[in-house]
């Protein structure tokens, strides 16, 4: 699967990137694949970035890393979050994400989009209060 996805993210294919994020192979994912990830989550290239951002939610891929690909997903709507509705689920998953990572440089992450006065960010933070 490694291979597949560093096929996928060199080669900027989001058929081959879907293939790979499904979620029974899911269980198969370490820090080796880490760099990957980040490069995909950069990416502006495919529409995937909610899939990007609850895999690491839900597989709890603890790198801070991850950090700055996510304030980005969350902050820069346009670029990385063409799907989201007014509920904003891929927002949502970003302040998940953050809050699996659960350090220094993410709860200071999620200070920051707390500052933005989202409803949806308020929402997904009550859960862990």
């Amino acid at each position: 699967m490694k291979d597949r996805l560093k096929n996928a993210v060199e080669s900027e294919n989001e058929e081959e990137l879907i293939k790979c994020l499904d979620f029974r192979q899911a269980n198969k994912i370490d820090a080796s694949y880490y760099d990957l990830i980040e490069m995909a989550l950069l990416g502006t290239w495919h529409s995937q970035h909610e899939d990007l951002v609850n895999t690491i939610y839900l597989e709890n891929l603890i790198d801070d890393r991850f950090v700055e690909p996510i304030i980005n997903i969350a902050i820069n709507k346009e670029i990385f979050r063409w799907y989201d509705d007014e509920l904003e689920s891929t927002l949502r998953k970003c302040v998940h994400a953050l809050k699996t990572i659960n350090s220094k440089k993410s709860n200071d992450a999620l200070e920051k989009l707390e500052k933005l006065n989202n409803e949806n960010i308020k929402f997904a933070l009550e859960i862990y209060k």
